[in-house]
């Protein structure tokens, strides 16, 4: 008389047994696919921090992705791409298609202009010189900003580097001297 109440409670508790093993397998599978994107923010979060926040506004769009935010700009042509484009080679910032340029290429630097906080400007020339080479020559190129603390005057002072390809380095080194130059006339 008491066996079909005991076979019926001995089948209630394997049922409650499944269902919370079952529910454990859900709630270990949630676990893990939140892990996953987890680590996908923090290789993201990696990326955006090695690239130079000066040159990443963050707040454009991807030239190659239009529902992204940029990260950054290439150091060649100057476009905003998003953390999926753009690439970092030797501490230089690169969408896909001058990535190329640049490893197929060897770079020199043709300015080392120092600059502080007192005298920014003395730099400038070399900036608006790299767009002109870009913008209107289509003759890539890059900077880069090398940083120097002078631990007696407790400021630090930046150098402005133009690289250009090797074949480009004797030209493009008259070039901008003549630049410079004009630029002083103009004021």
């Amino acid at each position: 008389m008491n066996q079909p109440l005991d076979i019926t409670l001995m089948v209630i508790i394997i049922l409650l047994l499944v269902l919370i093993i079952v529910l454990a397998i859900i709630a270990g599978l949630v676990f893990i696919n939140y892990l996953k994107g987890q680590n996908t923010k923090a290789e993201k979060q990696t990326i955006e921090k090695t690239i130079d926040p000066v040159s990443a506004p963050g707040t454009g769009i991807c030239k190659n992705h239009e529902n992204q935010h940029s990260v950054g700009i290439c150091a060649i042509c100057e476009e905003e791409f998003c953390v999926n484009c753009l690439k970092q080679i030797d501490k230089v910032n690169l969408c896909p298609e001058h990535f190329n340029t640049f490893a197929d290429n060897i770079w020199h630097p043709i300015t080392n202009q120092r600059t502080t906080p007192d005298e920014p400007e003395h730099g400038v020339y070399i900036y608006k010189f790299k767009q002109h080479l870009w913008k209107d020559k289509g003759v890539p190129s890059y900077i880069i900003n090398e940083y120097k603390i002078q631990v007696e005057n407790d400021h630090i002072e930046t150098y402005v580097q133009l690289h250009v390809k090797e074949g480009d380095r004797d030209t493009l080194t008259k070039q901008i001297e003549e630049f410079k130059g004009n630029l002083r006339d103009d004021k």
